[in-house]
């Protein structure tokens, strides 16, 4: 009944209503609550129902979040009794989901309370995060924390126990806002515990044997150890931002002696993991194994987090500098677990983002990593794609005062680097087994198209740094292209890449590079009978040379309509509700050319001698039967069920009204504008496509007022007489109501065809009745 009680008062809150003389009942429900919550704070907490729980955090989080404001203004209220019994359901809740619920009500408390940056609840506000480290780490709660899983996922790849740290580690970081020194010194002291500990473990290693001498229990409080470890750094990192705050200087000031301190343990403990391999041990105890992986990955990770720290003096900024490239490089790799290795890899792009990250290349390690990186072979492909994008960084970044010594270096090791990464494709030729071709192009072109995207916003002169040193590998998956047009891997692969080349590079690429692609493109997807398995990449790509500034799209424009007028589109309407991403895909080509395209279909005014502007009286369309036929695509849109084809046919035609006036155009307004009005007020009677009910009431607004008088007694009549299942006398009542009304202005039309379509639409029910 309680609980019931509470979800009825819930969903009352979730309405945010508050009418006039309301006051009390807020009131009143909060001091009942509140004595609820004393009642079972002093006896009930090891009988609680989950659920209960789950409501009553969920009325307290409304309370908080739309009526706090409110309740403050009340004389007996107090926000510290308030939070001591959100403290005690809190730290006393022997659930983990309902500890969770609770943290969400402290969240939403901070919440509201933030702007005010109100100090009065800082006692408060540090008694939950002294409750809060307690509750994460195992030296002080490990018979909790060890009945949480952290091995199954959900659906966002998270385990219960990542959970459970990351949410603890928001509140924490909630409270360091009101007070980050204070924050900062209660999670030091246990970290520095965890990590003397952690430093010494290098005396209990066997290197001969690549194993850890301890026993079993000590293995096992050695795994809680380096568990608590791993948390405490997690959660430093996530406070790491509040130092740097520029606008509190005295914050900065005041915690630089610990973070540097902090960071010269960072340095030390990652270096310890790297050299050590502590993830490489035997150990009679395979979850401390899991424990020194997820411990070095959140010390790469933290180190990333405080690298503006870490280079802000240039002389000990270098000497870093080499001493992370010690501890990043040697782990991105193959051999290693993959935690550590994605982590590092991340380090790294931190590293090549940085203003000094010049000075890398000059290292002979990271010379000689740039050489390998080729071969690596990751375990998956994120680590490759931000590894590739670090060394991107470094070798095609502007570089500041650059000694032509330097640049020769820099340009030495681009050579190499591409050269290592795209050969084994170049090396391909059209005799080669499918099977083989297929294998080197998934493995070569995913990651020059990242590094192509990756490089969007360079400046010019690295755009063409990097279109010199993939050249090659373009032209050769265009000599492929056609012998594996077939294969639906090797030709995605391949599309997907030029794609990305024509958005980055193709000022690069240059008009001849983009003619003679799209040639090969063009007479395969004709051969191919509509090109099914990459038709969508392929039409994107036309559009994007449709949309490329100059004259070039002369060249092309022509051959792209007349494949898809004559291959694709018949292809989609014959595979219906198969290819609505290719129907799209077409649709928004076409848009694109009648968009940007325009005087393909009409002939100047301007040179003609006339007005630029659409003339009523003169059909100036040199390809009037090539333009109907492109509209009549957006026609056959909209008498699709799939609403995001319908949405985005209509909007193209607004769009297109809009820009050319096509409504206005002669062409359209005598072959098409009575069919389009047609579809759309059956679309609306018939309710096939209500969510767009607004969009299409607009749409037929403009129709018709290209001619209100038409519209009103030839049209309206017309279509009345050709609505089915109703009789004479309705379609007399329809037509005289809707003519009663002529008001050209929307709102009034608009109101009147909602009243036609509602009228329409109840005179089919009562016949078919």
């Amino acid at each position: 009944m309680c609980v019931l009680a509470m979800s009825t008062i819930n969903e009352l809150l979730y309405r945010k209503c508050t009418p006039p003389g309301s006051q009390e009942f807020f009131t009143q429900l909060y001091y009942y609550t509140i004595e609820l919550l004393r009642d079972i704070t002093n006896s009930r907490l090891d009988t609680l129902d989950p659920i209960f729980v789950e409501k009553m955090s969920e009325l307290l989080t409304l309370l908080v979040e739309q009526h706090l404001w409110r309740l403050e203004a009340e004389p007996r209220f107090s926000a510290l009794d308030f939070l001591s019994l959100l403290y005690q359901l809190t730290v006393q809740l022997p659930s983990m989901q309902c500890y969770l619920r609770c943290l969400n009500v402290w969240a939403a408390f901070f919440k509201q309370t933030k702007s005010q940056k109100n100090h009065k609840y800082l006692e408060a506000f540090l008694a939950l995060l002294t409750a809060l480290l307690q509750k994460i780490q195992f030296s002080t709660n490990a018979s909790q924390l060890k009945e949480i899983d952290n091995v199954d996922t959900n659906d966002d790849n998270e385990t219960d126990w990542q959970i459970f740290l990351k949410t603890s580690i928001e509140i924490v970081s909630m409270v360091a806002e009101y007070a980050p020194l204070e924050t900062l010194n209660l999670i030091l002291m246990p970290w520095k515990t965890c990590y003397d500990i952690y430093r010494r473990i290098e005396t209990i290693v066997d290197h001969q044997n690549c194993s850890l001498n301890c026993e079993l229990s000590e293995s096992e409080r050695l795994s809680y150890i380096i568990t608590d470890f791993s948390s405490l750094t997690q959660t430093l990192a996530r406070l790491s931002p509040l130092f740097f705050d520029q606008e509190n200087e005295e914050i900065t000031n005041v915690s630089s002696p610990m973070i540097n301190n902090l960071i010269e343990k960072l340095l030390e403990s990652a270096s310890l993991a790297t050299s050590v391999r502590l993830y490489n041990l035997k150990t009679n105890n395979s979850h401390l194994t899991d424990c020194f992986i997820d411990n070095h990955s959140q010390l790469l990770a933290a180190l990333k987090t405080y690298l503006i720290w870490i280079t802000r003096n240039d002389k000990v900024a270098i000497e870093n500098l080499k001493l992370i490239v010690d501890i990043t490089l040697p782990v991105i790799h193959t051999s290693v677990p993959l935690k550590i290795s994605n982590s590092s890899a991340h380090l790294f792009l931190a590293l090549s983002n940085l203003p000094c990250s010049p000075n890398l290349i000059l290292l002979p390690d990271v010379s000689h990593f740039i050489n390998a990186a080729p071969n690596f072979k990751f375990r998956d492909i994120e680590t490759n794609f931000v590894t590739c994008s670090a060394i991107t960084n470094l070798l095609l970044k502007p570089w500041p005062d650059c000694s032509q010594e330097n640049a020769n270096h820099r340009s030495a090791l681009t050579g190499v680097f591409f050269d290592g990464l795209t050969w084994p494709f170049r090396d391909l030729t059209l005799s080669n087994d499918e099977q083989r071709v297929r294998q080197v192009t998934e493995d070569v072109l995913p990651i020059v198209s990242h590094i192509v995207d990756f490089c969007k916003d360079f400046p010019i002169a690295s755009k063409r740094r990097l279109f010199l040193a993939i050249k090659t590998t373009i032209e050769q998956s265009i000599v492929l292209f056609p012998a594996f047009a077939k294969n639906s891997e090797i030709s995605n692969c391949i599309l997907v890449v030029f794609l990305n080349v024509l958005r980055v590079l193709q000022q690069q690429l240059g008009v001849e590079g983009t003619k003679n692609a799209v040639q090969v493109f063009l007479e395969v997807a004709v051969k191919e009978q509509g090109a099914g398995n990459f038709l969508d990449k392929l039409l994107q790509i036309f559009q994007l040379v449709v949309e490329a500034p100059g004259s070039g799209y002369k060249n092309f424009l022509p051959g792209i309509l007349q494949l898809c007028m004559d291959n694709v589109y018949p292809f989609i309407l014959s595979h219906g509700a198969e290819k609505t991403d290719a129907f799209m895909s077409l649709l928004t080509l076409l848009h694109s050319i009648l968009l940007h395209r325009w005087q393909y279909f009409y002939s100047s005014q301007v040179r003609l001698g006339y007005s630029p502007v659409y003339t009523e009286t003169e059909n100036d369309a040199p390809e009037p039967v090539q333009l109907m036929a492109v509209l009549q695509v957006f026609g056959q849109a909209l008498l699709q069920q799939d609403i995001n084809i319908f949405k985005l046919s209509l909007a193209s035609l607004e769009d297109l009204n809009a820009k050319w006036k096509l409504y206005l155009n002669v062409l359209f307004r005598y072959n098409g504008l009575s069919k389009y009005l047609s579809v759309l007020l059956q679309t609306l009677i018939d309710k096939s496509q209500s969510l767009l009910s607004e969009d299409i009431q607009v749409a037929i607004y403009n129709m018709a007022a290209v001619n209100f008088d038409h519209f009103f007694s030839t049209f309206l009549p017309d279509f009345i007489r050709n609505i089915d299942a109703i009789t004479d006398q309705q379609r007399e009542i329809l037509l005289t109501n809707f003519m009663q009304n002529h008001d050209k202005d929307m709102p009034t039309f608009v109101q009147h065809l909602r009243i036609f379509v509602n009228d329409a639409q109840h005179f089919k029910l009562c016949s078919l009745s």
